[in-house]
């Protein structure tokens, strides 16, 4: 682990820098070279931190990533039995769902044809085999519940609002010379840095 005390001369170095880079004006040759020495510098101290910050990092990130592979197995076993388990829970309220509605029909039809009183058909309704929306067992509970969900039923027809580009695909296509409407290929100046 880093002591914070060891941050304390890149700090310095950093603020020299920023400074040196606020200061600087570019008016001729000379200013140019010098500000390409500050750049250099910059670059140097970048890879400073990078590896400072890294020795901290990557050890966590390896950790991270060993921990993860590690109950990768578990979960996965885990969500199996627990997917396994409540699309059972769901198939049986469905069943007993469908069986209550066809009893309902049949005292209804009764009713219908005069051969059921409307109060006797209410106590028979209310005595049907459901499951509750709630059920306990002895040491979990279920909740059945509707949830609303989203789901595409055709591409073509979404507003384009909606779209987003995949500018990975884009980018690679347009500049391996494919030509893509509403897109252009242009250039840009930037500064890359070395350092020798």
């Amino acid at each position: 682990m880093i002591d914070m005390k060891e941050l304390t001369p890149i700090k310095a170095q950093v603020s020299k820098l920023e400074n040196q880079a606020t200061s600087v004006v570019i008016e001729s040759q000379e200013d140019y070279a010098q500000a390409i020495d500050i750049v250099g510098n910059l670059k140097e101290t970048g890879s400073e931190i990078k590896r400072k910050k890294e020795s901290i990092t990557k050890p966590l990130n390896d950790a991270l990533r060993s921990a993860r592979e590690l109950f990768k197995p578990l979960e996965s076993q885990f969500e199996k039995a627990e997917k396994i388990i409540k699309d059972k829970l769901l198939a049986y309220k469905r069943k007993k769902d469908e069986e209550a509605k066809a009893e309902e029909a049949k005292i209804g039809a009764k009713v219908v044809s005069g051969g059921l009183k409307l109060e006797t058909a209410e106590k028979k309704i209310a005595n049907i085999d459901r499951v509750e929306s709630t059920t306990r067992g002895k040491i979990g509970e279920v909740q059945m519940r509707k949830v609303r969900k989203v789901r595409i039923t055709n591409e073509q027809l979404i507003p384009r609002r909606y779209l987003v580009p995949d500018m990975v695909a884009i980018r690679r296509d347009a500049l391996g010379g494919t030509a893509i409407d509403g897109v252009e290929v242009y250039e840009e100046e930037t500064v890359a840095v070395g350092s020798y």
